[in-house]
């Protein structure tokens, strides 16, 4: 009953490993053994750079749409001051008397008078 027996041996737990452990620990090469494993990175790598491409094609053509948008302004913004110009340039009395004068209509040379409605007492 007393018998000595040898003492067992246990293996230490294994610690886990920290995630930046894990990926340090990685193994990049590519062979038969983890081919399989690495599909679910390459598809997720694969994926990052689909949008990010998709992204960069985005935001050139926002940026080509803008670049259109603003000589545009700028045309449109020439056209509008020229036309005001030429508005004031045909509004000023002389400029309106001479289109006018094909018509019969000829400038004042009395100035107006004001007329008052007498009331008819009863």
């Amino acid at each position: 009953m007393n018998e000595l027996k040898e003492p067992i041996q246990t293996e230490a737990p294994v610690p886990k490993k920290s995630r930046l452990k894990k990926i340090q620990d990685f193994d990049f090469s590519f062979n038969k053994e983890n081919a399989t494993s690495m599909i679910p990175f390459i598809l997720f790598i694969s994926a990052w750079i689909i949008l990010y491409i998709a992204n960069h094609q985005y935001g050139e053509k926002t940026l080509g749409k803008m670049d259109k948008l603003q000589k545009e302004l700028i045309e449109l913004k020439a056209d509008f001051y020229t036309s005001n110009a030429e508005l004031s340039d045909q509004t000023i009395q002389s400029q309106v008397t001479k289109k006018v004068e094909p018509l019969g209509l000829k400038e004042l040379t009395s100035p107006p008078q004001r007329m008052k409605l007498l009331k008819n007492e009863r």
